[in-house]
């Protein structure tokens, strides 16, 4: 069965801690967002606040899975990201991207796109039971 690399699910950082290791990131973003969106974001709370998805967003465009005025994730960069933390399932992840791709292409507000890869991202993943690595408390 395929799972995270690491069998404990905790991912050895407090929320906290995530947040301020992901603070930075978000210094450049428009809106730029406060402590509690970048908490829903790591949360990945499946209804946030518009401010946390303008988050995803900002952070896809940062790590190259998404160009601007894109719908549709770079299918190489996304499963490379994500093969860091599922390293033995390259042809999963490349299927996953493919149905989220073809799921999200018609979600034109940028954000709300952002949201609906992630939140795709996550479902595709427990289906196939591989572990979502969590933050402690």
């Amino acid at each position: 069965m395929p799972k995270a690399d690491d069998d404990d699910d905790d991912i050895g950082m407090t929320s906290d801690e995530l947040i301020d290791a992901l603070e930075p990131f978000g210094e450049n973003c428009d809106p730029k967002p406060e402590r509690e969106h970048i908490r829903q974001l790591i949360k990945n709370d499946e209804n946030p606040h518009q401010n946390s998805k303008c988050f995803r967003h900002c952070l896809m465009q940062e790590f190259e899975l998404l160009s601007e005025g894109s719908t549709t994730m770079n299918e190489d960069k996304a499963v490379d990201m994500l093969s860091m933390m599922y390293s033995d399932g390259k042809e999963d992840l490349e299927e996953i991207i493919k149905i989220c791709n073809g799921e999200n292409e018609g979600v034109a507000e940028k954000c709300e796109n952002a949201h609906a890869h992630g939140m795709c991202i996550l479902r595709e993943l427990r289906q196939r039971n591989y572990k979502i690595p969590q933050a402690g408390k």
